[in-house]
């Protein structure tokens, strides 16, 4: 069943195959921050189908029984969320409350100098008081 908003999945999976380009072409330290809450589907997605999510939930195999499974505990109860999580491998953010993806972002960067931090910003977190203070940390 399809969940979140479709428009936002394409743009968030790009960001993620160019990310995923960069760190193997000049083996760079990333972090994706993803800030739109239903986006959940398409980090979940690439980091299935890149392997990550397999490889830290080996019960969800990658095989056709392992994506059934996927599947079906996506936004179920005792499942996984529908937004990005930090159940996502390589996710430091809670997608569910929006605004604060930006203060996770400055957070991860700050704590690692070396680390490129790419953050996405939604544009419904865009009108929140937290993340309209987190600008203020530029």
């Amino acid at each position: 069943r399809l969940l979140g908003h479709w428009g936002t999945s394409p743009g968030l999976s790009f960001i993620y195959a160019h990310l995923n380009r960069a760190i193997r072409l000049r083996d760079a330290n990333v972090i994706y921050v993803c800030g739109p809450g239903h986006g959940g589907p398409a980090m979940v997605a690439n980091t299935y189908l890149e392997g990550t999510y397999s490889e830290l939930n080996p019960d969800i195999a990658m095989d056709e029984q392992g994506m059934r499974k996927l599947f079906r505990q996506f936004s179920f109860p005792g499942g996984i969320p529908s937004h990005a999580a930090p159940d996502v491998p390589g996710s430091i953010h809670e997608g569910g409350e929006l605004g604060y993806s930006l203060s996770h972002a400055y957070g991860a960067a700050f704590d690692n100098p070396d680390l490129v931090v790419a953050c996405i910003v939604g544009d419904g977190e865009a009108e929140t008081g937290p993340l309209a203070a987190a600008w203020h940390s530029n």
